[in-house]
């Protein structure tokens, strides 16, 4: 019976090891006519990671060794490649069949700042794409955020200046992505807005999210995950994960008056309204599921990294001119889980 137990849990280990084992995938991403595609969605149908192409149609993501990489872009054929161990790919994508292709019409924000909550499945199921009217209509008693504001006005409640082009993790673990929707993150309420138009937009459900990538212009990527037990009403941004170590921080931000005084002769405060962001920075080890907080620290990181003393104090040393800021947090990431 013991010799049993021990080929079992020798299966469930190599099983566990071959599953977590990735490699990085390169490529790039043009149609039938050498066109390079943006925003292309490339994404591993098996591990869950993803990505966009950039606006040279390039693309780099983890995938597993064995798995199926999943293409797609809006007007084109989806398409499936084996990685087979492969680290680079050139994928050609066809139109499809009596389908012209257009770009996406950008259209102004504008409006309140109110917001209304819909399910997840609801927001993705628009009534706009359905014959019958069911499902939640997107442009009907939704918020309507603005993202520009008087010029006297400093920072901002969102996260981006535009919508963007983004990706969820639904609570099964599944991803979902549509080419018509277009997101951007409320710092204040702590909501991810979900617009098809560009001018109203819904708050979805966070109970229904685990967590969500937003890709800006610039083609950086913003990744926000729900952790209730630090932060029940908002995302908590993600810096660096991997199979060790995630690092991330939390975001608060609040709305501050003008308050300028003068008295003719000496004067104190702001003439301009602002919003003013505040971040707390931690480490979460995922071998126990223990969380401490980080401070921009070289003291703060040895003790939260004190169970690898000698590959933190190595990197502190060959980093010890850098300035410790979030880059300088997403490399020690990406270093101590290597």
């Amino acid at each position: 019976m013991k010799k049993i137990f021990s080929i079992l849990l020798l299966v469930v280990s190599i099983a566990q090891f071959a599953t977590a084992q990735t490699i990085t995938v390169t490529g790039t991403v043009k149609n039938n006519l050498g066109d390079i595609l943006h925003y292309a969605f490339v994404q591993d149908k098996q591990l869950k990671y993803a990505t966009y192409t950039d606006s040279l149609g390039n693309f780099s993501v983890s995938a597993g060794p064995q798995s199926k990489l999943a293409i797609s872009c809006y007007g084109y054929k989806d398409t499936l490649v084996n990685v087979d161990n492969s680290a680079h790919f050139d994928i050609v994508l066809y139109p499809k069949s009596g389908e012209a292709i257009a770009s996406t019409p950008t259209v102004a924000a504008g409006g309140t700042e109110m917001s209304k909550r819909a399910s997840l499945e609801e927001a993705f199921s628009p009534s706009t794409n359905n014959a019958n009217g069911a499902g939640y209509n997107l442009t009907a008693g939704a918020t309507f955020p603005s993202f520009s504001h008087k010029d006297a006005t400093e920072g901002s409640r969102y996260l981006l200046s535009a919508w963007s082009h983004g990706y969820v993790v639904n609570a099964q673990d599944s991803i979902i992505q549509n080419h018509t929707f277009y997101f951007n993150y409320d710092k204040m309420g702590g909501g991810l807005l979900l617009s098809q138009d560009k001018k109203s937009a819904i708050e979805v459900d966070k109970g229904l999210v685990k967590s969500f990538t937003l890709v800006d212009g610039a083609n950086v990527s913003y990744t926000f995950e729900r952790m209730p037990d630090v932060d029940p009403t908002h995302y908590v941004q993600i810096l660096s994960t991997g199979k060790k170590y995630k690092i991330f921080r939390t975001v608060k931000t609040k709305f501050v008056k003008a308050d300028y005084t003068t008295n003719g002769i000496a004067s104190t405060g702001n003439n301009y309204d602002s919003y003013q962001d505040s971040y707390e920075y931690y480490v979460l080890d995922l071998h126990n599921n223990s969380r401490q907080k980080l401070d921009l620290k070289k003291k703060s990181i040895k003790a939260d990294f004190a169970a690898d003393a000698d590959k933190v104090n190595k990197f502190l040393t060959d980093h010890s001119d850098d300035t410790i800021d979030e880059t300088y947090l997403a490399s020690l990431g990406s270093y101590m889980n290597e």
